[in-house]
C-alpha cells in the first residue's frame, strides 16, 4: 500500500503532496495508486501522519490525496479515526522533534508492508524485491524454519534487517533505535448456542455481503478467482447476488481431479451467469530453472505464478482491478487457531512433508528450526494472512487489489461461535452453496481440486537439469542444506512422483533460487 525512501534528516521538513507522492526534503512516500485506495496527509505543528487505506463505500473521491493542516486537537481526532478504520490501512506517523517514526498496520493484511531502518534512512515497501538491490545476509534461523516447512508469521523475515509489519503491529523507529511491538493476542471465541434463534445460513450470507459492500465496487471492475472449490464458489455466489454477472478466472489442474473440476466450474459459471476464463496449468507450468531471473523474487511466493499471471494480466487489460479470492475459507471452520499460530517445531506429531523437509537440513539448521517459534506473531482475527502475503505483491504488480471476503474478522467470529453441528464438515457454507447453486455441485464426497500432481511430473522430466544446477548449492554453502540429501530427495521424487516428498523439495528449490540472487 505504501513505499517510502526517507532519510532521518528529511523528517525535519514539512511534507507536501507532489506528483503522486508525499515529499519531505529529499525523501518520498509513494502510495500504491489504485481506485480502491485513498491517501491522507495530515499535519500539525511538529507532527504529521500519512495513511493509505481502503476506501469505504460512499466516500470515493477523484482526488489523488486529501491534505490537511489542522490544530493539534483536530489532528488527534483524525488520527484516532484512522486507527479505527474498518478496512485495511497502513500509517506512517512522524514526530519531528527527535525524528521519530511510527509505522502501523491495520488488521486485514491485504498487502504486505516490509520495512528496513538503517543509520541513514527508513525504507518501506509492499514489494520485498525493493530491498534486494543491496546484498543482504540470509537470516539463518528464519531460513531453517522455512526449509523445515514450519509456518511462521513473524516480523522477522528471511533477510536480516528487513521486517514484515504484521497485522495490528507497530514499528517504532528513530536514529539509532528500532523497536517492534506485536499487538495483544486475539482470543478465539468459544462456540455458543447461536443457531437456536437465528437462521445461520442467512446470517452467514448477510455477513459476507456486508464485508464486500463496505467497499465502493462496480461489476465491471470485478475479477473473481474460481478454482472449482467451495471457498471460491461461495465468494462468486455473493458477488453474483450483489452485482449480477461478473468475471471469473481459474487455473485448470492436471490429473484425476481435472474433469470433475471442469464440470463443477462449468455448472457454477452457468448458474451464476459468470464471464468465465481459464488457463491450463499444463500449458503454463511453473519454471524449475534455478537461475535467478531478471526480476527479483521473494521466497514466500505463489508457486504457480506463470498461469496466474496470464489471468491477472488479462483481467487488468479488460479494466478489472479488484481480485476476489476464497482465502480464509478453510480457517473459518477450524476448531481453533488464527493468524500467527503455527504448529510448534517440537510438537510430537510432524506431517510427512515436514519429516522429509527435516532430512534436508544440516544439524545446525535442524536445531535452529526446532527453536524458532519463540518469535511468532500472536494470534490475530484474520486467519489467512500468511497465504495473502505470498500472493498479494504479485497481484499489486499487475494493478490488481486483492479482496478476501472469507477473511473478514466479523465473519470469522460468527463462524467460530457456531455450535459444532453448523461447523462440522463446513455445513453452514455447504448449505449456503446448495441454496445458491443446487445440491449436486458440492456433495459431501466431492473430489476437491488440487495442484498436487503438477510438480512430481515436472520434476521427473527435468531431473537431470535440476541435478546439474545443484552441483553448486547456495544453501549448502550457507550451512543450511545437506546437498547430498537434497539430491537424494530429488531422486526419490523423480522415481516415485509421490506428493509428500515433493512439497519440501519444491520449497527448497524456490529458496535456493532466492538465495542465488543474493550472491
Amino acid at each position: 500500500m505504501l513505499k517510502a525512501d526517507i532519510a532521518w534528516s528529511d523528517l525535519s521538513h514539512t511534507p507536501t503532496w507532489k506528483q503522486g507522492a508525499i515529499v519531505a526534503g529529499n525523501g518520498r512516500l509513494v502510495p500504491y495508486r489504485h481506485a480502491a485506495l485513498e491517501t491522507w496527509l495530515v499535519c500539525t505543528e511538529g507532527r504529521w501522519f500519512a495513511t493509505v487505506r481502503e476506501r469505504l463505500a460512499g466516500t470515493a473521491s477523484e482526488a489523488e490525496a486529501t491534505v490537511q493542516t489542522v490544530t493539534a486537537e483536530r489532528f488527534d481526532e483524525l488520527y484516532r479515526s484512522c486507527l479505527l478504520w474498518p478496512l485495511d490501512y497502513v500509517m506512517f506517523e512522524v514526530a519531528q522533534p527527535g525524528r521519530r517514526v511510527k509505522l502501523r498496520a491495520g488488521v486485514l493484511g491485504s498487502a504486505p508492508v516490509y520495512c528496513r531502518a538503517t543509520d541513514e534512512k527508513v525504507l518501506v515497501s509492499w514489494d520485498f524485491a525493493d530491498f534486494l538491490a543491496e546484498k543482504l545476509p540470509i537470516d539463518f534461523e528464519a531460513a531453517s524454519c522455512s526449509l523445515a516447512l514450519e509456518q511462521v508469521y513473524s516480523a522477522r523475515q528471511i533477510c536480516v534487517g528487513v521486517h514484515l509489519l504484521t497485522e495490528r503491529a507497530t514499528f517504532y523507529l528513530e536514529p539509532g533505535r528500532a523497536e517492534y511491538r506485536y499487538p495483544a493476542a486475539f482470543e478465539v471465541p468459544e462456540p455458543t448456542r447461536r443457531g437456536e434463534d437465528v437462521d445461520v445460513v442467512a446470517a452467514f450470507g448477510q455477513l459476507l455481503q456486508r464485508s464486500i459492500a463496505m467497499r465502493p465496487i462496480t461489476a465491471d471492475r470485478i475479477a473473481a478467482e474460481l478454482s472449482g472449490g467451495m471457498d471460491s464458489a461461495t465468494v462468486a455466489c455473493v458477488l453474483a447476488e450483489l452485482y449480477g454477472p461478473v468475471a471469473s478466472q481459474g487455473v485448470l489442474v492436471t490429473g484425476e481431479n481435472r474433469l470433475p473440476q471442469i464440470e463443477r466450474r462449468r455448472k457454477i459459471a452457468a448458474r451464476l451467469g459468470l464471464l468465465d476464463e481459464t488457463v491450463d496449468i499444463d500449458a503454463l507450468p511453473p519454471s524449475l530453472d534455478l537461475r535467478p531471473g531478471a526480476r527479483k523474487e521473494y521466497v514466500n511466493t505463489e508457486y504457480y505464478l506463470e498461469a496466474f499471471e496470464a489471468l491477472w494480466g488479462a483481467a487488468h487489460a479488460q479494466g478489472r482491478d479488484l481480485m476476489f479470492t476464497g482465502l480464509g475459507g478453510d480457517e473459518l471452520f477450524m476448531g481453533s487457531g488464527g493468524a500467527g499460530q503455527g504448529v510448534a517445531a517440537d510438537a510430537p506429531m510432524l506431517t510427512e512433508p515436514q519429516r522429509y523437509g527435516r532430512r534436508l537440513l544440516t544439524p545446525r539448521a535442524l536445531s535452529a528450526a526446532r527453536s524458532l517459534h519463540a518469535f511468532d506473531a500472536p494470534a490475530g482475527p484474520v486467519p489467512s494472512v500468511m497465504a495473502s502475503v505470498s500472493k498479494s505483491h504479485h497481484l499489486l504488480r499487475h494493478g490488481m487489489w486483492p479482496v478476501h471476503p472469507l477473511s473478514d474478522p466479523n465473519l470469522m467470529i460468527f463462524c467460530y461461535q457456531l455450535p459444532s453441528q453448523y461447523r462440522r464438515r463446513r455445513d453452514t457454507m455447504r448449505q449456503y452453496l446448495q441454496a445458491c447453486l443446487g445440491q449436486e455441485i458440492f456433495p459431501h464426497d466431492y473430489a476437491k481440486e488440487t495442484f498436487a500432481q503438477v510438480f512430481p511430473g515436472l520434476i521427473a522430466k527435468q531431473k537431470a537439469a535440476i541435478a546439474a544446477q545443484l552441483r553448486e548449492c547456495a544453501l549448502a554453502d550457507l550451512g543450511l542444506i545437506d546437498r547430498d540429501a537434497a539430491l537424494a530427495l530429488l531422486d526419490e521424487v523423480a522415481l516415485t512422483q509421490a506428493i509428500a516428498p515433493t512439497s519440501p523439495l519444491i520449497n527448497f528449490l524456490w529458496m535456493e533460487r532466492f538465495a542465488r540472487q543474493l550472491i
